[in-house]
């Protein structure tokens, strides 16, 4: 075969110069750089994006949604639609987002519930957070108040146990569904102070405060956002706050730790994901605008006015921060014995 190459290039001077061209332009091709991709972030975003949220309009979750989509809107120069899939403490939201093309142009607004709690709670479920989705960032969290109807008779925490005691299984409380970080921290309760108390589970925040307010349940755990209006209008009544220190703006509210309870110190979060497989330069992008929105005085307000505190991590310290929750309501679960249902 050389001794062939050889012959055919010892042809005719243009059969010469055709091999030799051939030759050198393989050459040359061998010796330059790969060319890059395209970044696909580039001129994105070219269409409106959907922020879905798993809850109904009007609740916590859905008003900071609603406060990010705004500055997302203002940030990336396209509309963000805040879309509810309310139900499955969430789920139903986030397998429509698993289920939605890598593209960037459907986000989902989590709370813990879907994440971290249905995994442990529910059978069947249609995806693996932790495979089928690409954290993006923290957005932002605050603590729980242990709210109560005004008629319900205890008015702090000690005072709940020990009524609870008194009438075992005849309280109920009230929260978001099964999966929700509200119904793991009054099981907890339930563990800890060695009371029985009775789920009631509802599809969002709205459902269940109105019914609080009715007395159809006893107690909740809701955010501050949602619930101080309502305590200074004197349609609920606080026995609790979650936390490690007493809030600013309400400062008569005694927390979990002064209470004999320091296990029970948390509350909610809400995270920013993709879906799997979503281009690292459109999850650095939207990380980025989250960031940038966070530290706008409008937006740090209203956070604030909510006593949501304002995050904005990195996409890997995100994805640590989900599985740090995991383990811990792991084991919560291990030790009341909850199973999947």
């Amino acid at each position: 075969m050389v001794n062939a190459v050889a012959d055919d290039t010892s042809g005719t001077p243009g059969r010469r110069r055709f091999v030799a061209g051939l030759l050198g332009g393989a050459a040359l091709a061998a010796g330059m750089p790969a060319r890059a991709a395209p970044d696909p972030a580039v001129g994105w975003p070219e269409q409106p994006i959907r922020l879905v949220v798993g809850y109904p309009p009007g609740g916590g979750t859905d008003t900071v949604a609603r406060l990010l989509a705004q500055q997302f809107s203002d940030s990336l120069g396209q509309q963000v639609v805040v879309e509810n899939r309310p139900g499955a403490s969430g789920t139903i939201a986030t397998q429509q987002v698993v289920r939605s093309a890598p593209d960037g142009y459907t986000l989902l607004f989590a709370t813990a519930s879907p994440l971290t709690g249905a995994p442990l709670t529910m059978k069947g479920l249609q995806y693996d957070p932790m495979k089928d989705l690409d954290p993006i960032t923290l957005v932002g969290n605050g603590p729980f108040i242990l709210v109560a109807n005004p008629a319900f008779p205890p008015n702090t925490l000690p005072e709940l146990v020990e009524y609870a005691r008194q009438h075992p299984g005849e309280i109920n409380y009230a929260s978001p569904g099964n999966s929700t970080a509200n119904y793991f921290f009054c099981e907890l309760l339930n563990m800890e102070a060695g009371i029985k108390t009775v789920n009631v589970p509802y599809k969002g925040s709205s459902a269940l405060v109105n019914d609080l307010i009715g007395g159809y349940v006893q107690y909740t755990l809701e955010t501050p956002g949602t619930t101080l209006p309502l305590i200074r209008q004197g349609k609920l009544k606080a026995l609790a706050i979650l936390h490690d220190q007493r809030l600013a703006k309400a400062p008569d509210i005694p927390t979990t730790i002064e209470a004999g309870y320091p296990q029970l110190v948390g509350g909610s979060w809400y995270g920013l994901l993709a879906p799997a497989g979503t281009p690292q330069p459109i999850i650095d992008k939207v990380q980025q605008a989250t960031v940038a929105a966070l530290k706008t005085p409008a937006m740090r307000t209203a956070l604030e006015e909510r006593d949501v505190l304002a995050r904005g991590n990195t996409p890997e310290e995100f994805r640590q921060f989900i599985e740090a929750e995991y383990r811990k309501w792991e084991d919560v679960t291990r030790r009341i014995g909850i199973k999947p249902h």
